[in-house]
């Protein structure tokens, strides 16, 4: 297999386990509904700042495997 095959299939595989961390901090979000309004309020400003990374990063994945 090419280079080129080793790289996407590297590639896939990032964007799988991105993927999977993604769905994890969903289900952080969803856990810290439970938490007082002040713990509640700076969880969930760090997970979406979590989850905007982890899409930018699977969306780089995407374009660089369109090349």
């Amino acid at each position: 297999m090419g280079s080129s095959g080793k790289d996407r299939r590297m590639a896939d595989s990032q964007r799988a386990e991105l993927q999977n961390m993604r769905v994890l901090v969903e289900e952080a979000r969803g856990l810290a509904r439970d938490l007082a309004y002040h713990r509640r309020a700076r969880l969930e400003a760090v997970l979406v700042r979590t989850l905007e990374e982890v899409d930018r990063q699977i969306e780089e994945l995407r374009r660089e495997g369109r090349r």
